[in-house]
């Protein structure tokens, strides 16, 4: 066994001993309540009292109600770890971001080799991914970036892993900043209040993005404009990323529409699991959607078309596509 399957295999072993619960070794494995038996399916999402648990928790329920002898148990390993989790077989439900996925597929940063496992179940709420600066400055370009203070959040998250994608489709790099401070978003917000930094990028709400609105209320703000030759080399180095907009009047002192990243929070599955199953899974998730719309802020604007949408940066699973195209959805 390859020394980083044995390590997360640990972990995971430690965060679901801490839950009363232990991973079942693939989806086919079963157990006995007395009468019948059940299907394990490990369903790797975020930590307890984090946005993801609630939706994970809540889509497992829905299932377990609608399909037959399932049974979830839930895990967490990060966003890029719930994709590695599936790859090595831990599990076969996660969510994670597009960005991520479609890093996974062509084998960026966290993924030692290219994922063939992981597969699209559903587009949730998109998440934009922007470049912010104070109104009353100077930067406009990424040409005038260049000798600029940047934030952008702590190495290893996935909006850090943006950052450097597009600083190099636009031809930068961490070099060319005077300073780069990898900190939180609790003191990347203080050092632009403080002005020790010039420039924060990070993932935001198209509107009402409780970090930006804290922000535009010390000073307006403006959003960097990404070229479309950048935003389209950027959609090539990684393929859950797409070109976006945040539209004029979002935030204080965004007069116009504005070119920024998109990606989307998603649900992926696995192809450890069959087309049948998966299209039932797809399917009462949909005919339940109004309850998911209930769970989370973001998913109520979310309506089940939606869950459709080519964003993922992988392909949909065979299962989910034929309920999709049943529906004309696809």
């Amino acid at each position: 066994m390859p020394f980083r399957k044995l390590t997360l295999l640990l972990i995971v072993a430690l965060l679901l001993s801490a839950c009363g619960g232990s991973p079942a070794d693939s989806p086919q494995e079963q157990i006995s309540n007395g009468q019948e038996e059940k299907m394990i399916i490990n369903f790797y999402s975020g930590s307890p009292g984090g946005g993801w648990y609630p939706i994970a928790v809540a889509l497992a329920e829905i299932w377990m109600k609608d399909i037959p002898n399932l049974e979830f148990k839930h895990a967490d390993a990060g966003g890029s770890g719930n994709l590695i989790a599936m790859e090595d077989g831990l599990c076969q439900v996660a969510i994670s971001s597009s960005a991520s996925i479609g890093d996974g597929v062509v084998g960026n940063d966290h993924f030692p080799e290219n994922t063939t496992k992981v597969m699209g179940l559903a587009a949730l709420t998109p998440e934009p991914w922007a470049i912010i600066v104070w109104k009353d400055s100077n930067i406009r370009t990424f040409e005038d970036m260049k000798g600029k203070a940047l934030v952008p959040l702590p190495k290893g998250y996935t909006t850090e892993a943006i950052c450097r994608r597009v600083l190099q489709a636009a031809g930068l790099s961490y070099d060319d900043f005077s300073k780069v401070d990898f900190v939180h978003i609790t003191e990347a917000i203080n050092l632009m209040k403080d002005n020790h930094t010039d420039i924060f990028a990070d993932t935001i709400a198209k509107e009402g993005d409780g970090t930006v609105v804290e922000l535009s209320l010390t000073r307006p703000i403006h959003i960097i404009d990404i070229p479309k030759d950048v935003q389209e080399k950027v959609a090539e180095i990684s393929p859950g990323l797409f070109p976006d907009i945040i539209k004029a009047g979002a935030y204080p002192g965004v007069d116009q529409d504005t070119n920024v990243l998109g990606q989307t929070l998603a649900l992926a599955i696995s192809t450890d699991l069959s087309e049948e199953l998966v299209y039932q899974m797809t399917k009462a998730m949909v005919e339940n959607w109004n309850q998911m719309q209930l769970v989370d802020v973001g998913l109520a604007e979310i309506e089940p078309q939606d869950l459709a949408r080519d964003l993922l940066g992988t392909e949909f699973h065979p299962g989910a596509k034929k309920y999709y195209q049943e529906r004309g959805w696809m």
